[in-house]
């Protein structure tokens, strides 16, 4: 039989609970970027700076730690958070199934992460 036979409810439903609730900040977080811009870019149009490209990942951390909160910077700040989310739920699942001392679901998870992180850096590094 399982380990997570063993683990009581109390331990499975803390690890359901923040799952959701990092599934939750994040989306808020990720939607609240992407409000901010629209209104900013509503209210002062003359704010917005266009992209004639897509800017990388680093180009937009700088602007956002430069303090330049132009909208199209905040709306693209918000996607990306986005994206990142199933990563940070995936991190979240690691973390419950470790306490619950689950192997086999933190062997799944973890397999699932470095499939995650593996199309990032893909994606970011070796396709551009």
């Amino acid at each position: 039989m399982p380990d997570s036979a063993y683990i009581s409810n109390d331990a499975k439903h803390k690890t359901e609970h923040w799952t959701s609730r990092v599934l939750l900040i994040s989306v808020w977080i990720s939607a609240s970027f992407m409000i901010a811009g629209s209104l900013i870019g509503e209210i002062f149009p003359s704010t917005i700076v266009v992209f004639y490209e897509n800017p990388t990942l680093g180009n937009l951390a700088m602007r956002i730690l430069s303090g330049s909160f132009d909208p199209v910077t905040l709306m693209f700040a918000g996607l990306v958070f986005l994206m990142l989310t199933p990563i940070f739920r995936v991190i979240t699942a690691v973390t419950g199934f470790s306490a619950e001392r689950d192997w086999r679901f933190v062997i799944v998870a973890i397999v699932v992460l470095v499939l995650l992180v593996g199309e990032i850096v893909y994606s970011v590094l070796i396709r551009n």
